[in-house]
């Protein structure tokens, strides 16, 4: 076989149109590529014609494609032009040609130059450039769902003339897609900007007041002070913890691609908090056994545990209660004292032995019998009153 022609290019269109093969010999040619190629490109190649010569335009594109990958010969590209050019792809089919003349600046020959500058000048009419502009870097750019670089381009994009798709489109980005319609000759921009999927903002926090802390974002352990990454675009609540220290948070709202710097200050766990008593006049305020004051005493307690009240005035009973204050807050007690019972024990014990004194004698001459006699009981027998001495006693 041999190469395609270059001196009638288009004649190769033509010859695939009559439905004659690819394997006609075209003009002599001083060399032949496809001896040149090493054995696996030469299998792409030949591949490439007899799908060419099926009509498979589309399947040669990617055998001659292949061979120029494995051979990396940059004549096999006058060919990937001319496929291209078959395809409509008029716009690849000059990036092809001129890629060529690029790589085989140093081998090509005059000839070959004219050929090629010959062919691009035919097409041309059906290509114009468009400037693409984006807000992203190395995104793929596609026309007519075919790839033809990534941004930032560093001039102008060749486009087909003609109602065209095109495409922007990056990972962890919605794609972008515009329909443009391109005239013979003109040149326009195509502005593109891609949002991403998860819309965030860079957040810097740092936390002050502890030698260390730890950063907390929506419940979550993000890691030790300061913290400095992406976050959505919504409200999240940041917070800073350290032992012995005040727990420390703030709501903040990111905003999309606003960059958020957020101070946070922590402070040390006092565990205080104050009590304040309000007794009578006079009372004398006791806590936990110290005297502290009379009346009334405000005052500093700790909040570690329970603390002993004890209020005392004369003549007034004791008033005694454990009293527990929370860290930082103010407990008030108000005491009201309750008087004394006033109690003479000793009136009180003379008057009961005279009423005990008094049932005793009211029983003796309640319960003497009558007339001297005998009454009979539990006395021994044989015992009579006249037995009796004044002492109480029994005589035998």
């Amino acid at each position: 076989m041999t190469r395609l022609s270059r001196s009638f290019p288009f004649a190769f269109a033509a010859i695939l149109a009559s439905g004659v093969a690819l394997a006609q010999p075209g003009p002599a040619r001083p060399i032949d590529v496809r001896a040149q190629l090493p054995e696996t490109a030469r299998k792409a190649w030949d591949a490439a014609k007899q799908l060419a010569g099926a009509s498979d335009f589309k399947g040669a594109l990617v055998e001659f494609q292949r061979a120029y990958e494995l051979s990396h010969d940059p004549r096999v590209l006058y060919n990937v032009g001319v496929t291209e050019k078959l395809l409509t792809h008029y716009a690849r089919a000059v990036d092809a040609w001129e890629k060529e003349m690029k790589e085989g600046a140093a081998e090509l020959t005059p000839a070959e130059v004219q050929e090629i500058r010959s062919s691009i000048s035919i097409v041309q009419q059906f290509v114009t450039i468009i400037d693409v502009l984006a807000n992203e870097p190395d995104a793929t750019l596609t026309i007519d769902d075919i790839a033809v670089g990534k941004t930032p381009f560093a001039g102008p994009v060749r486009i087909d003339v003609g109602k065209r798709t095109v495409k922007l489109s990056k990972e962890g980005f919605i794609d972008s897609i515009q329909t443009v319609d391109v005239a013979s000759g003109q040149r326009m921009p195509v502005t593109f900007k891609l949002e991403p999927v998860t819309k965030t903002a860079l957040v810097a926090i740092t936390v002050g007041g502890a030698p260390s802390a730890t950063v907390y974002i929506d419940g979550k352990d993000v890691g030790p002070a300061p913290f400095k990454g992406e976050l959505t675009a919504e409200r999240h609540t940041v917070e800073a913890r350290s032992p012995g220290y005040v727990t420390v948070g703030q709501t903040v709202d990111v905003v999309y691609k606003t960059p958020v710097s957020l101070v946070l200050t922590l402070s040390a766990e006092r565990h205080q908090g104050r009590l304040h008593v309000v007794a009578p006049d006079g009372a004398e305020i006791v806590l936990d056994e110290r005297a502290v004051g009379s009346g009334t005493w405000d005052g500093v307690v700790s909040t570690t545990g329970g603390h002993q009240l004890v209020v005392r005035k004369p003549g007034f009973q004791v008033y005694s209660s454990e009293v527990n204050v929370a860290d930082d807050q103010t407990r008030d007690v108000n005491v009201t004292l309750n008087k004394e019972v006033v109690t003479n024990w000793v009136a009180w014990g003379i008057g009961s032995l005279l009423v005990v004194t008094g049932g005793i004698v009211a029983g003796y001459f309640i319960f003497q019998p009558a007339n001297g006699s005998i009454v009979n009981g539990s006395l021994p027998p044989g015992y009579t009153p006249a037995s009796f001495r004044g002492n109480g006693h029994f005589i035998k």
